[in-house]
């Protein structure tokens, strides 16, 4: 999710199908399997998500589901995956980065206590990222600490690589989650192909009723602020203005005829790393 990495994702790409359909690096199999069941997926979000927060000790007390479902992911032939439909590759994949951002945080739970080297420090430090962020997690965006579709991946080889060069949906930045407070939130289900469109739908109109996310102040003439992750994100938009004809749809009113006006700045707010996490 963070800009930093983007360069990073950008030097390489493994395609849809990335890894051999016979096996990984390390020799584990994929078996020639169905695409998994979501509803496993649902059942652990249902557990522990109460919109916008996650209860992460509770996870971690009884991660078993959410185990099982990323072995599923893992033994998802890649060549099977690439003859599904598109939506359900797509939810597919963002069901995979959601999970495995959820295992990454629970195997380092409490994230506050994570020991880490001096030069992380310096960079949370320079950064000004909380002491109870993702961040503590070392490498936590470029780790290949998950392996799905039959080989070992990271959060953003799952998002930079595979989802957004593959299928070009810029809703998807309202529904991969990156355990912070200021991410778009992580719903209680799974998504799946046959409600995606329903289901990303939700997301936009939800991140557009979030004052902390989406707001017209109108103070010193009104200007539109943002979630800064439509900042890192804009190109997938077609740039900061087209941040503006995509949400056009979603309004109605004066806010409309606020944000249809080229003359209203957009502003996006400052971003808030905190662990969304229920019990801080």
């Amino acid at each position: 999710m963070h800009p930093y990495f983007l360069v990073l994702a950008l030097l390489g790409g493994t395609g849809l199908g990335a890894g051999p359909p016979d096996g990984t690096p390390g020799g584990h199999a994929v078996q020639d399997r169905d695409l998994p069941d979501h509803a496993a997926f649902t059942r652990v979000l249902q557990e522990v998500v109460t919109v916008p927060n996650v209860d992460y000790a509770r996870l971690k007390a009884n991660r078993g589901g959410l185990d099982r479902y990323i072995r599923a992911l893992g033994d998802t032939d890649p060549a099977r995956l690439s003859a599904a439909p598109r939506d359900e590759q797509l939810a597919f994949w963002i069901n995979a980065y959601n999970a495995c951002m959820l295992r990454i945080v629970i195997d380092n739970y409490p994230i506050e206590r994570q020991r880490v080297g001096l030069f992380q420090r310096a960079r949370i430090a320079v950064a000004g990222y909380p002491a109870n962020s993702v961040w503590q997690i070392r490498d936590v965006f470029s780790a290949r600490h998950c392996e799905v579709a039959g080989a070992r991946r990271s959060q953003d080889e799952i998002e930079h690589e595979i989802i957004r060069p593959q299928f070009q949906e810029p809703r998807i930045h309202f529904a991969v989650n990156c355990a912070a407070r200021s991410c778009p939130v992580l719903w209680p289900e799974a998504y799946t192909g046959e409600r995606l469109e329903e289901q990303l739908e939700r997301a936009v109109r939800n991140l557009v009723a979030s004052p902390a996310h989406f707001r017209v102040v109108t103070e010193n003439g009104p200007a539109l602020h943002l979630n800064r992750v439509l900042d890192w994100y804009s190109g997938d938009f077609g740039g900061v203005e087209g941040l503006r004809t995509f949400f056009l749809p979603y309004l109605e009113g004066e806010t409309l005829a606020q944000v249809r006006d080229t003359g209203t700045p957009i502003r996006f707010f400052d971003y808030d790393w905190t662990l969304n996490d229920t019990s801080r």
